[in-house]
C-alpha cells in the first residue's frame, strides 16, 4: 500500500478545502491501494498557548507574514475572503470563518496519537472534527476541553487521556523538521514517495498527481539513512540543532 502524506496545518482553511478535494479526486481510485495520512505542518508557530481574536491580531504585519505559508503570495485578509467564496463552493459552512488564532501542536499531537491507535480513518474522522470546530463551529481549537470533546464526538475513546499525558509530543517536534527537511513550505502539500504537490488543487489535478505518484518505482531506504539524509538537508537548511534532534536515535 502506498501512502499520501498530506503535510497540513489544522488552522489552515486551504487544508479544509483540500481534504475535500483529495477525497473527490480518491473517489473510484483503482490503482494500487493508497492510504491518506496527515503530517503536522505549522503555518503560525509563534502563536501563543493562551488564544486571541483573530479579528484583532491579522492587523499585525508580522502575523499576516507568518499566514502566508498558507496562501503564498497573498495577504491574510485577502486570502480569508477568497477561501471563504471557494469554501462555499466546497459545501462547507454555512457559516464559514474561524474566529482564533490558536496554536495547533495540540491538535496535531491528538491526530498523530489517533492515527496510531485507530490508523487512517480514525485519524480522518477527528481531524474532520478539528477542522470543523475551527472553521464552521469558530471554537478555540488549542483548548484541551474542545479537542477532548471532539476526539469523544469521533469515537476516540482513549484521545483525552493520551492527551493529557503528553502522547505525541516527541513524535510532532520530529515529524516538523522531517517535513522541514523534505522542503515542505505551504499548507497543504501532498507526498507520495520523492514526489511532492503543494497546495488545495482540483480534485482532477490532485487524481492525475496521484495516478503519476503511485507509479513512480518504489525507492526504498533503511530507516537510519533516510533519518541521516533528511539530518544532512537540514544542515544545510542552517538548522543544527534541528539535524542533532534527528540524529538522537
Amino acid at each position: 500500500m502506498r501512502h499520501i502524506e498530506v503535510w497540513a496545518d489544522v488552522v489552515c482553511a486551504w487544508a479544509y478545502i483540500g481534504k475535500r478535494r483529495l477525497a473527490r479526486a480518491l473517489e473510484g481510485w483503482e490503482g494500487e491501494p493508497v492510504e491518506v495520512v496527515w503530517r503536522p505542518f505549522r503555518i503560525d508557530p509563534m502563536a501563543p498557548a493562551r488564544a486571541q481574536s483573530l479579528e484583532e491580531v491579522l492587523r499585525d504585519p508580522v502575523v499576516d507574514a507568518a499566514l502566508q505559508g498558507c496562501a503564498p503570495g497573498t495577504s491574510a485578509a485577502e486570502n480569508r475572503v477568497r477561501v471563504s467564496e471557494i469554501a462555499a463552493a466546497e459545501g462547507l459552512g454555512p457559516r464559514w470563518g474561524a474566529a482564533w488564532r490558536a496554536s495547533s501542536h495540540d491538535a496535531h499531537r491528538l491526530l498523530a496519537l489517533a492515527y496510531e491507535q485507530g490508523g487512517a480513518a480514525l485519524q480522518d474522522a477527528v481531524l474532520e472534527g478539528v477542522l470543523r470546530a475551527h472553521f464552521v463551529e469558530r471554537r478555540d481549537i488549542s483548548r484541551t476541553e474542545t479537542l477532548h470533546e471532539v476526539a469523544s464526538a469521533a469515537g476516540f475513546r482513549e484521545g483525552a487521556r493520551l492527551l493529557d499525558e503528553g502522547g505525541g509530543e516527541g513524535y510532532v517536534r520530529e515529524t516538523l523538521l522531517r517535513g522541514k527537511a523534505i522542503g515542505v513550505t505551504t499548507s497543504p502539500t501532498l507526498v507520495i514517495g520523492g514526489e511532492a504537490l503543494a497546495g488545495a488543487h482540483a480534485p482532477e489535478v490532485i487524481a492525475g498527481f496521484v495516478a503519476r505518484a503511485v507509479a513512480e518505482p518504489r525507492r526504498e531506504v533503511p530507516a537510519e539513512v533516510e533519518r541521516l539524509r533528511m539530518a544532512e538537508a537540514l544542515l544545510d537548511k542552517g538548522d543544527p540543532l534541528g539535524c542533532l534532534t534527528l540524529l538522537g536515535p
